[in-house]
This record gives structure tokens, C-alpha cells and sequence, in this order.
């Protein structure tokens, strides 16, 4: 256990360092393909209930999917963390501005018009992550916030999103880690083996 802790650390010092070093204009122009790729995709389409993550300046970025599917109808949700470290729910947004800069200088939900949708209402939900395997594991941040909120979303179809370079033939994860489906990058969508 102490040794995959470890082996999670120095993978994710290593992965993030490699996000870290990608330009503005290379996040940019990735993200563009990862829209398209998103947006075109039959799962996305069919979906109703969907939920995205609010990128950090380094991870591919969603507001061309979340513009895409509010006017495609979609109900569009991005996560709400609360309080109590390692909870989050599913934020519902009518639009990009009901976001706001919350802390660390990243955008979050209007905490003064915050609806909920229920986990378990979700068809799609997008997942970041600092690596995946091609297994569709995936090494998250460490806080374990998608893992318990995964949990609940019992029927969603689950897209994990990374960059080309942080999908790997393999990751340490333990047994509460919940695999994805599908991957996403900047290079298309693969289906997990």
C-alpha cells in the first residue's frame, strides 16, 4: 500500500510536470481537437445529463464542449466542491457565466445561484485525471473527489480526458478507483480494454 502510494506521488509529480511544460498555444489548439472529437462522438450526442470538469490552466479545456452542448439542450453540469475536502456534486450552469473565479484562480460555480442535479441523473460525465492506462485506470490528484462522487453516478457513461501524453500502458490505482470506458485526447476517443 505504502509503495503504491509512493509510486502515485512520483507519477504524478512526473505527469504534471510534463502538462506543465505545454505553451498556451498548444493547450489551445489541443483543446480545440478535443471539442471536436468530443462533440462528434455518438455517446456525447445521445446524451442528455452531461458533466465536465473546469480545467486548470495546463488540462485540456471545456468551454467550446459546454458552449456546444447548452445549445445543443443539453442539462450541462461542472463540478461544485464543498467544504468537507474530497465531496463535490454536479452543478448545474445555464450558461459560462454563471461561473465564477472561486479559489486557486479557477472558475466554480456561482455559489449564490447553486442548483444541484442528482449524480445519479447523469448519462455522460467527462473526467479529468492526471494519468489514465489504456485500461482506462486512472490517477487523479490524490484528494479522491471523483472517486466518491463516481459512486453515485451509477448509470453515467464515464470519458476519462487527458493529453496524449498521460495516457500510459499502466497506473498505479487502488480498488476504489473506478475505471472510465473511453478515453479522450487530443489525438481521438479509444475505448478501454
Amino acid at each position: 500500500m505504502e509503495m503504491n502510494k509512493n509510486a502515485k506521488m512520483e507519477l504524478r509529480k512526473n505527469i504534471l510536470a510534463v502538462r506543465r511544460g505545454m505553451t498556451r498555444e498548444q493547450v489551445a489548439a489541443g483543446s480545440e481537437r478535443f471539442a471536436e472529437h468530443l462533440c462528434s462522438w455518438p455517446v456525447y450526442q445521445a446524451a442528455k445529463n452531461i458533466m465536465l470538469y473546469l480545467a486548470m490552466p495546463d488540462e485540456p479545456h471545456m468551454e467550446k464542449v459546454i458552449s456546444h452542448a447548452l445549445s445543443a439542450g443539453k442539462t450541462v453540469c461542472v463540478p461544485h466542491m464543498r467544504e468537507t475536502r474530497g465531496l463535490m456534486d454536479a452543478a448545474l450552469i445555464a450558461n459560462l457565466d454563471d461561473l465564477v473565479v472561486g479559489q486557486f484562480n479557477l472558475l466554480t460555480p456561482n455559489p449564490a445561484t447553486l442548483r444541484l442535479l442528482e449524480p445519479s441523473e447523469l448519462d455522460l460525465i467527462i473526467v479529468p485525471g492526471v494519468a489514465y492506462a489504456k485500461d482506462g485506470r486512472r490517477l487523479g490528484m490524490g484528494a479522491g473527489y471523483y472517486d466518491r462522487f463516481l459512486l453515485k453516478a451509477n448509470k453515467a457513461e464515464l470519458i476519462g480526458a487527458a493529453w496524449a501524453a498521460q495516457i500510459l500502458d499502466m497506473v498505479p490505482t487502488d480498488d476504489h478507483d473506478r475505471p472510465v470506458n473511453y478515453l479522450l485526447s487530443e489525438e481521438g476517443i479509444f475505448t478501454c480494454r
